[in-house]
C-alpha cells in the first residue's frame, strides 16, 4: 500500500473505537484480564477497510479533546450531558497507539480539538490530486463532503456495511446541499451534542428553511422584518417568532457546529518495528487482529 498518494482514507478513530467497544464482547481481554475488545474490533475494521477500499494511504485521526474549550466557551451545554467514556475503553486508546506506531501507520490529531476538526483541516490542506474518504459514525462530518475531493463513508454495521455520501447522496438523504449541512444541523439541533436547535423546528422544517433562504442571516433578517418575504415564515407567525427569539442562539452556534478546517494538525508515521509489534500483540492478546491487518497491508502494497 502507501504508494503515490491519491485516495486517502481518514478514519475517525474515536468514533470507530467507540463502536468497536460496544460491538465486540467485553469478555475479549488480554492474558491479565484487561479489556482489549475495542482494539480487537478496531484493528479488524481497519483490515476490512484496507482490503475493500484499497486506499493509497490511510490516516488514523484522534480526538485530542472531545469538548474543545472554544466550543464550550461559546455554549456551555455542548456535550455537557453526555455520559463519560467507559473506563474500560479509555485505557485501550493508549494500546491502540502503541500498536499503530509499531505497525508504522500514519496518525494525526489537532491539539485541543476533536477528530472531526483535524479531519476537516486535513481535507482542506489536501493537494489537487488527493481524494479523501472519511470513515465515521458521526453525521456532523457530512458538512465536509465536496465533489470530487471529499466523500463520507458512514458506518451502518461496523465497516461491513457503509453508506457512501457524495454531494448528491447528501442532498437525496437530507434535502439540503452538503455545503449547508451545518446550517441545517444548527436549526434542527442535535440532542447527542446537547444542542436544542430552534423551538418547533424539526428536520422537515429545517430543510424547508434552508431551501427557502440563502443563509441563516437572511432567515433571521426576514423573521425580524415587517416586510415578510419568506414563504415558510409568512405561513407561520409562530415559526417567525421562534426564529426571532432564537437569533442569539443561532449566532452562538456559528462557533459550535461548523467543523474547523484551518487548524495545525500534528501527523506522525513511525518506522515499523516488527519485533516490538510481535511482543506487544502477544502480551496483550491481540495477535489475531494484528496478524490479519499485517496480511491485508502486505496484500495492498
Amino acid at each position: 500500500m502507501m504508494g503515490a498518494v491519491g485516495r486517502i482514507l481518514l478514519l475517525d478513530t474515536s468514533s470507530l473505537m467507540y463502536r468497536a467497544f460496544f460491538s465486540v464482547p467485553a469478555s475479549v481481554t488480554d492474558p491479565s484480564g484487561r479489556p482489549v475488545n475495542a482494539v480487537h474490533g478496531y484493528l479488524d475494521m481497519t483490515a476490512r477497510l484496507v482490503g475493500s477500499r484499497r486506499p493509497d494511504d490511510l490516516v488514523h485521526v484522534y480526538d485530542h479533546d472531545w469538548r474543545p474549550a472554544p466550543r464550550v466557551a461559546a455554549y456551555a451545554g455542548y456535550k455537557a450531558a453526555r455520559p463519560p467514556e467507559p473506563a474500560e475503553l479509555t485505557g485501550q486508546f493508549a494500546l491502540l497507539r502503541e500498536l499503530l506506531d509499531a505497525l508504522g501507520m500514519a496518525q494525526a490529531e489537532a491539539e485541543g480539538w476533536e477528530a472531526e476538526d483535524a479531519i476537516g483541516s486535513l481535507c482542506s490542506a489536501g493537494g489537487p490530486g488527493e481524494r479523501f474518504e472519511i470513515v465515521t459514525g458521526d453525521r456532523d462530518l457530512l458538512q465536509l463532503v465536496r465533489d470530487p475531493s471529499v466523500r463520507l463513508l458512514f458506518t451502518l454495521r461496523g465497516v461491513s456495511l457503509l453508506a457512501e455520501f457524495d454531494e448528491g447522496a447528501v442532498e437525496d438523504k437530507y434535502g439540503v446541499p452538503a455545503s449547508r449541512y451545518a446550517e441545517f444541523a444548527i436549526l434542527r439541533g442535535d440532542p447527542s451534542d446537547g444542542l436544542p436547535g430552534v423551538r418547533g423546528v424539526g428536520e422537515k422544517t429545517a430543510r424547508e428553511l434552508i431551501r427557502a433562504y440563502p443563509s441563516i442571516d437572511a432567515l433571521v433578517a426576514d423573521a425580524s422584518s415587517d416586510r415578510r418575504t419568506g414563504a415558510p415564515l409568512k405561513r407561520s407567525p409562530a415559526l417567525r417568532a421562534a426564529i426571532r427569539e432564537a437569533a442569539p442562539y443561532l449566532e452562538t452556534m456559528r462557533r459550535v457546529v461548523p467543523i474547523r478546517t484551518d487548524l495545525q494538525v500534528t501527523r506522525w508515521r513511525p518506522d515499523p518495528e516488527p519485533d516490538r509489534l510481535d511482543r506487544l500483540a502477544e502480551g496483550r492478546g491481540v495477535s489475531g487482529p494484528v496478524k490479519r491487518l499485517r496480511a491485508t497491508l502486505r496484500g495492498a502494497g
